[in-house]
């Protein structure tokens, strides 16, 4: 391979640019230099060519027998002309200065015939020169200096003239010697030396380029190709040996350098392309096992989920902050009819939460479809992952039962987030948080129970709701979610869409995050409830009212002993309300179920919690001391459910025809 042109045309132009720099500059200064020499040369010659027509001066006769012999003049002029010829000098003359300040010639010699027949005229004797005098002559005459020399240019061209002057024996200076040397002829003298030393430098230039040409193939173009050719190679299938290939030199430089680099390159690249194939393949396996993780987990926990009929409406989504998560919902049909709704959030992300949640998720469902109760089977679940849970995981679990005919929602909780209940003012259930599952063998989860009226419902959700932060850091909160709730219930006082509700809390997540990267799922489950045979009336604080109470039961029931006792319940409970609440609003709520009779009442009165209340049956004296109607309610109700609900008291009293006590 050769080296391309323009890299030596490129190389050519730098080098040629260089010498014609370096050339300037040496005739620049060389020239100054020459003709500074030339000038000191041309004094000394100047100097000693005054001297020896000094010497035939005062060898002959003064410069007085000048003026009247003429043989002698033309003597002396003789004698000057040969020292001019001997000396390379133009010219050489002599000439007094007077008192008027001008110059009186005697006398004047050339170097060629045609020049001295010329001064021999222009400067004869008494010629008179009307010009200044120059500073050479003044210092000469003055006695600053013995002799000087001043760069003339006139009409016989460019001359060096140095002055001598000519002592008379009392030592007064009485006349000049003035001595030319062309410049001129100094001149070529110095262009042909230059010539010479740029002629000189040209060679030294052409072989050094030639040499330098040489060096850099050796050196540079050839390593440089070989290690392109290299890259190449490389390039084409990083797998061939290149290391063959490599130059071998004795010694270093930059291209050996370049060459070292170059290996310590590949093997780096190789090193790191086999990590990324290795973790890419890592990776698709990874990534494979996830897809076929969300797909199984799909199965399990769906994105969305609805189930309804005429008494209830139900709706759950799930959206994983990765592929697969850890929160899981779940909604399915029990043998008695009950519906059974399961919200839990694994303590973990990823697969190993969703292989925990998994467990989770069906041991629940395992066990309540096998009849079990709730808290029976969450004490049993936890007991089971206390047991074996070598990733010490755990979860927090809300469970509830609905019961489609009465509305009673049976619920227990592990350490998971209040429900929310819907309305025009929403407020979060009061309940037991119990400890999550997973954690402790004594967890001692218990169950509480709830009814809904028609147009109730419960919302459930995971922590990845109230607690999805925005770009600036802020949670979204339990407040913001009731508000989303709200917002719904004023806007459409009448509504009752599971999906609706749902869809608005995750619509409203979405603005509130604006983008911003979630690091939890995010689960909502909605439930409402529809009941439009559920007799209502809103009475006064007055015993007055229970006129009302006992008119809505005996409507609705024949006179019997069961209704009986139904309406003397309803009087005890209906006026401790009134005596002892301070309420100033009640409600009264009647509802039949085949063999079941529904009784609630609600009052925004002062909180009392009958069902937990503990009561003695007090002996026949001290019957008329009050108490009577919490423990005849006790006795004759199949089951008391009382919840505080949103600053109100709201009691029902369940009675069933099969099993009233006596």
């Amino acid at each position: 391979m050769k080296i391309k042109a323009s890299i030596l045309a490129r190389i050519a132009l730098l080098l040629l640019t260089s010498l014609l720099l370096s050339s300037a500059a040496v005739l620049i200064f060389s020239n100054n230099y020459i003709m500074q020499i030339a000038e000191v040369q041309s004094n000394e010659i100047s100097t000693v060519a005054a001297e020896a027509a000094l010497t035939a001066i005062d060898s002959g006769k003064d410069i007085d027998a000048m003026y009247h012999d003429e043989t002698f003049r033309e003597y002396i002029r003789q004698t000057f002309r040969g020292i001019c010829k001997i000396a390379t000098l133009r010219y050489l003359y002599l000439y007094t200065v007077e008192d008027d300040g001008y110059r009186h010639y005697i006398l004047c010699a050339a170097d060629n015939d045609e020049d001295d027949e010329r001064v021999k005229v222009d400067f004869s004797l008494g010629t008179i020169h009307r010009t200044s005098l120059y500073e050479a002559e003044k210092n000469v005459l003055n006695g600053t200096k013995t002799t000087d020399y001043e760069i003339i240019v006139n009409n016989y061209g460019c001359v060096c003239t140095t002055f001598t002057p000519v002592y008379d024996s009392e030592n007064r200076i009485i006349a000049l010697i003035g001595a030319d040397d062309s410049i001129e002829d100094l001149s070529v003298i110095a262009t042909h030396y230059l010539i010479n030393i740029l002629l000189l430098g040209f060679i030294i230039f052409s072989v050094s380029f030639v040499l330098a040409l040489l060096l850099i193939r050796h050196s540079v173009t050839l390593p440089i190709m070989a290690l392109s050719q290299r890259m190449r190679i490389f390039a084409a299938d990083r797998k061939v040996n290149t290391d063959a290939r490599k130059r071998k030199t004795i010694y270093r430089d930059e291209v050996t350098d370049i060459e070292n680099a170059f290996e310590k390159m590949t093997i780096d690249i190789n090193n790191y392309v086999s990590d990324i194939e290795s973790l890419t393949r890592d990776r698709v396996y990874t990534q494979t096992q996830l897809d076929v993780a969300m797909k199984i987990q799909s199965g399990i926990v769906p994105r969305e989920y609805a189930l309804s009929d005429d008494r209830y409406d139900i709706f759950g989504c799930m959206n994983a902050a990765r592929s697969v998560g850890g929160d899981f919902y779940d909604v399915f049909r029990l043998e008695n009819g009950n519906i059974a709704i399961v919200v839990g959030d694994i303590s973990d992300k990823g697969i190993s939460a969703a292989l925990f949640m998994a467990m989770v998720k069906t041991n629940i469902k395992e066990k309540l479809k096998a009849g079990r109760r709730l808290a029976d089977t969450l004490n049993l679940v936890n007991h089971e992952l206390c047991a074996s849970n070598p990733g010490n995981m755990f979860a927090t679990v809300f469970a509830l039962t609905l019961d489609p005919e009465t509305g009673i929602v049976t619920y227990a909780n592990a350490g998971h987030e209040p429900p929310l209940l819907p309305g025009k003012d929403p407020s979060y259930l009061r309940i037991k948080k119990n400890i999550a599952i997973g954690l402790f063998e004594d967890s001692d989860i218990v169950e509480e129970k709830l009814v809904l009226h028609d147009g109730d419902g419960i919302l459930l959700y995971t922590d990845g709701i109230t607690e999805a932060i925005n770009a600036d850091k802020q949670q979204y909160g339990r407040d913001r979610l009731r508000e989303v709730i709200q917002r719904r219930y004023m806007e459409d006082p009448h509504c009752c869409s599971a999906k609706v509700l749902a869809d608005d809390v995750i619509a409203d997540i979405g603005a509130f995050t604006d983008g911003a990267e979630q690091f939890d799922d995010i689960t909502c489950l909605a439930a409402i409830y529809k009941d439009p045979g559920y007799d209502t009336a809103m009475l006064t604080p007055d015993l007055r009212s229970f006129e009302t109470i006992k008119n809505t039961i005996l409507s609705c029931m024949d006179e019997s002993d069961f209704t009986k006792i139904i309406i003397l319940v309803c009087e005890e409970i209906f006026t401790n309300i009134v005596n002892y609440s301070g309420a100033d609003s009640i409600s009264f709520g009647c509802k039949h179920c085949g063999n079941t009779w529904m009784i609630t009442y609600t009052d925004n009165g002062s909180e009392y919690d009958p069902v937990s209340a503990e009561h003695d049956v007090p002996q026949f004296e001290k019957m008329d001391q009050g108490g009577m109607g919490v423990i005849l309610a006790r006795m004759r109700s199949k089951e008391m459910i009382y919840n505080r609900i949103n600053g109100s008291n709201v009691l029902t009293m369940v009675f069933d025809t099969g099993c009233i006590l006596p």
